[in-house]
C-alpha cells in the first residue's frame, strides 16, 4: 500500500511541477508561453484528477483490509478527519488551477498568466500537507519547512524538464535566447535549492533524529539514498553551469546542453519518486525498531576519547589521514601539479577522509542503536538490580567491580585468562545501549559472559541496561556534594502519588528544580532527634527556595517534614542508593539520609548528606536552587539513553 501511494504522489506531483515549469520558464525571457498553453492545461486537469486516487489509496491505507471503501466511507473520511480536509484543501486549489489554465486558453492576459504561476505554486506545496507535515505534533518552523521544501524542489523539478522540453524544441530559436534562458534558469535553480538543502535539513533534524538513524532506519536510507542522487544532479548541473559561463561568446550548443539536461532530469524524477515514498513512510525519529547494517561505527568517545596508546592502529590511521590531507593540498596549490588537481585532489582527498573514518571505527551490531523498550526510570532500576545479583555477580561481584568469585578461574577458548569488566568504570559509557543489549542477548566480547536470552526477556534485559548504566555513575557520584556539578547525571524518573494528576512522575515536575530526599528517621544508624531536624530544615529550605520536594521517608520521619511522595518508595531508594556512595563507605542499598539537588532540566547536580541549623547547607541550597532556575531548559530523553 506504501508503494501504491507513493506512486500516486508521484503522478500528483509531476503534471503540477511541470505545468508551473512551462509557465516560468517563458517569462524568464519575456516570451509569452504560448505554444505550452495547451500541455499546461492538460496537466493542470490531470493533477485535479489524479487528486481522487490519492483520496482512495489514502483511505484505503487507514481503513481495515477487510472494510470496504464506498461512497459514504470516503464522504466520513473527508469531512471528519484532518487528512480529508487537507484533500479537499488541495483539490480545491486543483481545480481552481484547472481553470485557471484552461482560460488562459482563450484570454491573453499578464496578469492571468501571472496568477495561475502563484496558484500553481501554491499547489505543489499543498503536496506537503498531505503528508508528514500535516502531524500536529511537529514544531511549526517544520511544517513551515514542509511547505517551502516542496515548493522549490517542485519548482525546480518542473522548471528543468520544463527546460528540457523547451530545448529540444527550440527549433530556429537564435541561440543566444536559449542561452539567455539557461542563464536566467540557473539563477533560478539555485535560489531554489538553496531553499531546498535549508528546508531539507530543518525537516532532517525533526524526522531523523539522529546521524546514526541515516542507515539504522528505512527513512533514513532512503534519505541517504536521496541525498546520493542529490550529489548526482549537482553534479550535472555543476556541468551545465560551467558551460553558461564558459561558452564562448554568440555560440550555444542546444544539443549538448539538452542531453545533460536531460540526464540530470532522470537523476531529478528518480528523486521525486524517493521522496513520495517518504512522504508515506514513518519518520527515523518514530522508528522503534533500529537494524544497523555496517559491521562498525564511528565513535570519537570509544576511540580517541580512551586516549589510545602512541602508534596504535588508532594513531596510524590518524597519521596517514593528515599525511593524505597534506598530499591533496600540495598538489593542488603547487603550480607543477595542478593539471593533475581535479582528478588527483578529489580521490586523495577521499582516502584521507576515509583513513580518518576508520581511526574512529569501532566495533558495532545490527542491534547497536536499538531503542530500549524500557525507559529510565527508578522502578526498571530497581528491577534490573534485581536481575544484576541473580545472574551477573558471580563474575562482576557485588558491586560491579569485575571481581566477583568466579572471575579467577575465568577463561577464554584459548585457555587464557579474562577478567570480568568492571561495570563501574567510566569504559561502559563508551558502549551504546545497543551495544550492550546484543552482549546480554548474544553473548559478550570475550566469549565466557553467556547470552542471557533464555534467563531474561527483552524487557528484563534493558532493566538490567538501565541498572548498569546507573552503576557506571557510581564512581563519579562518590564525589557529589553541596558543590554543584556539571550537567551529567540525569535523575531516573519515578511515578509520584498525585490525585490531581498534575504531576504524575518526577520528570514531570521538570521547569522547576527538585529536592529529592531520603531518610531513615528510625534507624539505630544516628541521632533520631538530628536526623528529624535536618530533614524539617530541607523542607524549610526547599520551600523557601521555591523548589519542589519529593520525600521517602519512613513513618518515624515528622510528617510536617513531607513532601510530594513516591508511588513505590522502595524502589525509588534502591535505585538511588547505587549513586549514593561516598569514599571509603561501604555501599548499601538503604538509604539513610540524602538530599539530590535535581536541576529543572533534570540532572542531579547536587547531595547534601544532612541539614543542620549552623551548617549553611540551607542557604546552598536556596543559592543554587536561584542559579539552576535561570538556567536554559534542556530537552532529556528517558527513553533513548
Amino acid at each position: 500500500m506504501y508503494l501504491t501511494l507513493a506512486a500516486i504522489r508521484f503522478l500528483l506531483s509531476l503534471p503540477s511541477a511541470l505545468a508551473v515549469g512551462l509557465l516560468l520558464l517563458p517569462r524568464l525571457i519575456g516570451e509569452d508561453g504560448g505554444r505550452f498553453k495547451r500541455a499546461v492545461a492538460a496537466l493542470a486537469l490531470a493533477r485535479a484528477v489524479f487528486g481522487f486516487a490519492l483520496l482512495y489509496v489514502t483511505a484505503r491505507a487507514i481503513f481495515p483490509a477487510d472494510r470496504p471503501i464506498e461512497f459514504d466511507t470516503l464522504w466520513e473520511f473527508t469531512v471528519n478527519t484532518s487528512v480529508g480536509n487537507a484533500w479537499i484543501g488541495t483539490q480545491l486549489i486543483a481545480f481552481l488551477f484547472a481553470a485557471l489554465a484552461a482560460a488562459r486558453l482563450f484570454v491573453a492576459s499578464e496578469a492571468l498568466d501571472r496568477v495561475t504561476l502563484w496558484i500553481g505554486v501554491a499547489l505543489i506545496a499543498a503536496v506537503s500537507v498531505t503528508g508528514h507535515a500535516i502531524d500536529d505534533g511537529l514544531p511549526r518552523w517544520t511544517q513551515a519547512s514542509f511547505l517551502l521544501h516542496t515548493a522549490a524542489g517542485l519548482t525546480w523539478l518542473g522548471g528543468l524538464l520544463g527546460l528540457v522540453w523547451w530545448m529540444f524544441t527550440a527549433r530556429g530559436k537564435p541561440p543566444e535566447v536559449a542561452a539567455r534562458l539557461a542563464e536566467r534558469w540557473s539563477f533560478v535553480a539555485k535560489v531554489a535549492m538553496a531553499i531546498v538543502a535549508v528546508t531539507g535539513f530543518a525537516i532532517a533534524w525533526e524526522n531523523v533524529g539522529s546521524i546514526p538513524n541515516m542507515l539504522a532506519t528505512p527513512y533514513g536510507r532512503l534519505l541517504t539514498l536521496k541525498l546520493v542522487l542529490l550529489c548526482a544532479v549537482l553534479l550535472a548541473a555543476l556541468a551545465l553551469a560551467r558551460y553558461i559561463t564558459r561558452r564562448p561568446e554568440g555560440e550555444f550548443n542546444v544539443g549538448w546542453y539538452s542531453k545533460v539536461g536531460a540526464g540530470e532530469s532522470v537523476f531529478a524524477l528518480a528523486l521525486l519518486s524517493i521522496a513520495g515514498y517518504i512522504a508515506v513512510i514513518t519518520p527515523a525519529s518514530h522508528e522503534t525498531i533500529l537494524y544497523w547494517p555496517l559491521p562498525f561505527r564511528l565513535s570519537y568517545i570509544a576511540t580517541w576519547g580512551q586516549n589510545p596508546a602512541m602508534f596504535s592502529p588508532i594513531w596510524w590511521w590518524g597519521i596517514a589521514a593528515v599525511a593524505l590531507a597534506i598530499i591533496a593540498a600540495l598538489i593542488w596549490w603547487t603550480p607543477s601539479t595542478r593539471q593533475y588537481r581535479l582528478y588527483a585532489t578529489p580521490a586523495i582527498s577521499a582516502a584521507a577522509a576515509i583513513s580518518l573514518a576508520v581511526s574512529f571505527a569501532t566495533e558495532a551490531y545490527t542491534d547497536t542503536y536499538d531503542d530500549p523498550t524500557q525507559d529510565y526510570t527508578a522502578e526498571s532500576v530497581s528491577r534490573g538490580l534485581t536481575h544484576f545479583q541473580e545472574n551477573c555477580v558471580g563474575c562482576h561481584g557485588g558491586q560491579g567491580e569485575g571481581n566477583g568469585p568466579l572471575a579467577k578461574d575465568l577463561k577464554n577458548q584459548q585457555g587464557l585468562p579474562v577478567q570480568p569488566a568492571d561495570l563501574t568504570a567510566p569504559h561502559v559509557g563508551t558502549h551504546t545501549i545497543g551495544d550492550i543489549f546484543h552482549w546480554l542477548t548474544h553473548g559478550g566480547q570475550s566469549g565466557v559472559m553467556p547470552a542471557f536470552a533464555e534467563q531474561l526477556d527483552v524487557d528484563d534485559r534493558w532493566d538490567v541496561i538501565n541498572f548498569l548504566l546507573m552503576m557506571s555513575y557510581s564512581n563519579r557520584a562518590r564525589f557529589m556534594s553541596a558543590q554543584p556539578m556539571i550537567q551529567w547525571l540525569i535523575a531516573p524518573d519515578f511515578a509520584l502519588i498525585d490525585p490531581e494528576e498534575n504531576a504524575t512522575s518526577l520528570f514531570k515536575l521538570r521547569g522547576v528544580p527538585t529536592l529529592i530526599s531520603f531518610a531513615r528517621c528510625a534507624s539505630p544508624n544516628g541521632d533520631p532527634t538530628a536526623r528529624a531536624t535536618s530533614v524539617k530544615i530541607a523542607h524549610d529550605a526547599a520551600k523557601a527556595a521555591g523548589v519542589n520536594q519529593v520525600t521517602i521517608y519512613d513513618a518515624a520521619c515528622p510528617q510536617e517534614a513531607k513532601g510530594r511522595e513516591a508511588v513505590h518508595p522502595k524502589a525509588v531508594e534502591t535505585a538511588y542508593s547505587v549513586i549514593n556512595r561516598y569514599p571509603n563507605e561501604t555501599p548499601s542499598e538503604e538509604i539513610e539520609e540524602a538530599h539530590f539537588l535535581v536541576d529543572r532540566s533534570g540532572y542531579i547536580r547536587a547531595r547534601f548528606r544532612s541539614f543542620a541549623p549552623d551548617d549553611g547547607n540551607a542557604q546552598r541550597l536556596s543559592g543554587l536552587a536561584a542559579e539552576f532556575a535561570r538556567e536554559p531548559l534542556i530537552e532529556i530523553s528517558l527513553h533513548s539513553h
